[in-house]
């Protein structure tokens, strides 16, 4: 009997030499009947050892149903778009290449689709695994950065939180593209380019109500996302900061006139808000966090009225 491949999980992967093996091992490892999902891997132009290693882990796993494709355009819309038309399951999960997924992640996914069969999408919780050890500055304000998600440990309807699914934590049934549409390529990541707003986009393209109920977080679906120094210094967290800003920029640019002017407000009345903050740290004497917060939210409000390049 053909194998029926229910859950197709998605890498999308650019020079991430050092974490990719331990993104794949993680869905090798995986409870689930390797029947019943597949892995895609969508390399985008990638300059490093990750084509060797991925070859190398497609022979030493005979077993698993595994897609290895090259996106020639940059970019991780573009990338994503590619595993979505690659694949073969009524279900597609999206893990990054430098994450981690627990033995039943699968497993739990498939359950909760099978619970709850009107939903379109889920999410969990993400947790940085900091590898060089957490910085001193972090707080809750830099989750975007490392890609931290954690709305609790209530289920419940994300967009009705004002949140999403995101970053490696986010599962869709296919119907869910047919209707609503793909990835905007004109958002995300390019290579080494930090745009971001891509996520934020396609679901906000769910408007009704009755939609909106099924898109569900399960805290019980985790997933660790390394993180080590190349993403927690201050040139990285200001490259962030311009791409975040050129991402919500290009969301609202063909927006009516006062939702762009509701996006900038937004934008610029935050980093007042973190001044604020910052202030109470550092009459707290934790300086470290004071001054981090303070460059960050004003590098956001350079970002968006500056036209700072990313």
């Amino acid at each position: 009997m053909k194998p029926t491949v229910r859950i197709s999980a998605v890498i999308c992967t650019y020079n991430r030499e050092k974490y990719i093996r331990q993104a794949l091992d993680s869905l090798a490892d995986q409870t689930l009947n390797s029947n019943n999902f597949e892995v895609i891997v969508v390399n985008n132009n990638s300059t490093d050892n990750t084509t060797t290693i991925v070859h190398d882990f497609i022979q030493t796993h005979p077993n698993l149903h595994i897609v290895f494709c090259n996106e020639s355009n940059q970019g991780l819309s573009y990338a994503r778009n590619r595993g979505i038309s690659e694949s073969k399951g009524e279900l597609i999960t999206f893990l990054d290449d430098d994450a981690i997924a627990p033995v039943g992640f699968l497993e739990n996914v498939l359950k909760l689709f099978y619970l709850y069969p009107e939903t379109l999408a889920i999410g969990g919780k993400i947790i940085p695994g900091f590898v060089d050890g957490k910085p001193n500055w972090y707080s809750k304000f830099f989750w975007g950065v490392t890609g931290q998600f954690d709305p609790g440990n209530k289920i419940g309807n994300l967009l009705f939180w004002g949140k999403f699914p995101c970053g490696s934590n986010m599962t869709f049934h296919k119907h869910f593209f047919n209707q609503f549409g793909l990835f905007n390529p004109n958002l995300g990541r390019k290579g080494t380019i930090l745009l971001a707003g891509e996520e934020k986009e396609l679901f906000s393209r769910v408007k009704s109500d009755s939609d909106k109920k099924k898109v569900w977080y399960f805290p019980e679906l985790v997933v660790y996302h390394m993180v080590d120094n190349t993403k927690l210094n201050s040139d990285y967290l200001r490259k962030f900061s311009y791409g975040f800003a050129q991402g919500e920029k290009l969301e609202v640019e063909h927006a009516p006139f006062f939702k762009k002017i509701a996006r900038y407000a937004e934008y610029t009345l935050k980093p007042i808000g973190a001044t604020v903050v910052s202030f109470f740290y550092l009459i707290t004497g934790r300086i470290a966090k004071a001054v981090m917060l303070f460059r960050f939210a004003w590098w956001i409000a350079c970002g968006l009225w500056c036209n700072k390049k990313v």
